[in-house]
């Protein structure tokens, strides 16, 4: 009797690839924690979480419409909307003084809304589009080279860029009220060497995510999220990790929150398609209208929020304000590399008392360090062994990384 290899090669080639990679939600701290998950399909669901930034200064008048601000290098720049001129200040968040005017000579702050930054280069968004109708939405490209450290600097014409765009999905620039407005935007980050944005939808809270291409001028919308808010900033962490994004709810009493997302997908632009994780800050009429949020380290740094008037009264002052995300966001998980994906797998998980590593190289990889929640390594290894003992770790959740070479891994583990 001939047998047919068929069916058993085809079930030999199920089992390889559902043990090669099992998606679903690998963070511990999420209400659907599947501890087999091995790729993240970006579903984690996470619990009401609220935090109260701690105020650190007021701003001087200068920016009492603040609408964004970033770290360059170790010095930060803030700018106001529309109803300033074409400059942006130096400013200190923990003090609130600011120490420098920049103003871009023959340039136009027809509604500024947000300010990122490269290595090389600061970008100031003029895309704010409060009534769907503006045709001349572009960023001004400054050299961090050009700006000078005097208290009052001027940018000439030809040493600034203006990159103009129209969002692919736009064909109707008629002039709509502006709680119907879908095209508005007052959040830009730069990432993977491209100018992203996110969007302010007004209409129903469901924010787009663009791409500009500056060779064509083109804005290309890659992904979209319901944000249930308005997007009013945005930043990404300096490992290139975390993306933020700051907004306000103005259904019923208005609130402030913020979104985490990382743990996207691998080698992405993707930022919808890992962990996201809401942050709810509180009531508006204490916040005021935040519209900045830039990192000042990896899990760290600073929100600002314009002046909050109503019948002629200061409710809130234009102010800085402090957070840190570390507790839900430790710097050891996060979006890997491609080329770091499946370095080792450990089981059981949980653990009670050994963890096991299954290596996927021929060699052992040359260290593993076991992190606790805040970032402290609380065991390591030069070289990683196939069995270690955690009975003397507490209970809690932990971060497996494996390193080898320029390559490394992280995974998460529960200690029962």
């Amino acid at each position: 009797m001939k047998l047919s290899l068929l069916p058993f090669l085809t079930c030999f080639f199920i089992l390889t690839i559902s043990s090669f990679a099992q998606p679903g939600c690998p963070d511990p701290q999420a209400s659907n924690f599947n501890a087999a998950a091995t790729s993240n399909d970006g579903s984690c669901q996470y619990p009401l979480t609220g935090f109260t930034p701690v105020i650190k200064a007021t701003l001087p008048a200068e920016l009492k419409e603040v609408s964004g601000h970033v770290k360059v290098g170790n010095l930060w720049y803030a700018h106001n909307d529309g109803g300033d001129d074409s400059r942006f200040y130096r400013f200190d968040p923990e003090t609130g003084s600011i120490s420098q005017e920049v103003k871009l000579k023959d340039a136009s702050n027809k509604d500024w809304e947000d300010i990122t930054a490269s290595s090389t280069d600061v970008y100031l968004g003029d895309f704010g589009n409060n009534n769907n109708d503006r045709e001349d939405l572009g960023v001004y490209k400054v050299p961090v080279s050009e700006i000078g450290n005097s208290g009052s600097e001027s940018i000439n014409n030809d040493e600034w860029t203006f990159i103009p765009f129209h969002y692919a999905d736009q064909t109707d620039f008629s002039t709509l009220p502006d709680d119907s407005t879908v095209f508005d935007c007052e959040a830009m980050i730069f990432f993977n060497g491209k100018l992203h944005l996110f969007s302010k939808n007004r209409r129903d809270n469901i924010t787009s995510h663009y791409v500009i291409n500056q060779a064509t001028g083109v804005a290309e919308k890659i992904e979209t999220f319901d944000t249930n808010g308005q997007i009013s900033g945005a930043d990404i962490s300096p490992d290139g990790k975390v993306v933020a994004l700051l907004g306000y709810n103005l259904e019923g009493l208005p609130t402030v929150f913020m979104w985490l997302l990382w743990d996207w997908q691998a080698g992405s632009d993707l930022v919808f398609s890992g962990n996201k994780r809401r942050i709810e800050l509180g009531s508006a009429f204490l916040t005021g209208q935040a519209e900045g949020i830039g990192f000042a380290d990896n899990r760290t740094g600073y929100l600002t929020n314009e002046r909050t008037i109503a019948n002629n009264i200061t409710f809130v002052a234009e102010s800085v304000r402090y957070f840190d995300i570390g507790e839900w966001v430790p710097e050891s998980v996060a979006t890997d590399d491609p080329q770091q994906a499946e370095l080792f797998r450990v089981f059981p998980n949980p653990v009670s008392q050994e963890v096991h590593f299954q290596f996927f190289e021929n060699k052992k990889p040359d260290q593993m360090r076991v992190v606790n929640l805040v970032g402290q390594v609380v065991l390591e290894e030069n070289e990683a062994p196939e069995t270690l003992n955690m009975g003397n770790i507490p209970p809690g959740i932990y971060t497996v990384e494996i390193i080898s070479g320029t390559r490394m891994q992280a995974i998460k583990i529960i200690r029962q």
